[in-house]
């Protein structure tokens, strides 16, 4: 990961929204979100049962992908209007997500 010093984001989260379904069925998961998580920070993500910490934490662990925004990791841009910039997933989540 990168060194504290660096003022650079290690997760940076830019209009990401998630649905599932479509038409009247469709479910929002999240609308919007926009976050930078620094290096040393400590994050808590607090809501009720539904309101998307897990649909967000499975996106920031690249596990599912956005509907919509962009997200990168450690300064490698990752994903970008639901398309994956980068082809080894297993691999980027072992040099760069611990879980």
């Amino acid at each position: 990961m990168t060194d504290a010093s660096s003022g650079r984001p290690l997760v940076e989260l830019q209009g990401i929204s998630k649905h599932f379904g479509e038409g009247e069925t469709r479910v929002d998961a999240l609308r919007d979100v926009s976050l930078d998580i620094y290096p040393g920070e400590v994050v808590a993500l607090l809501g009720p049962s539904g309101s998307g910490k897990t649909t967000l934490l499975n996106v920031i662990g690249c596990i599912l992908v956005p509907s919509s925004g962009s997200m990168a990791l450690d300064g490698e841009d990752v994903i970008r209007d639901g398309v994956w910039l980068r082809s080894n997933l297993r691999r980027l989540r072992l040099d760069k997500i611990g879980c």
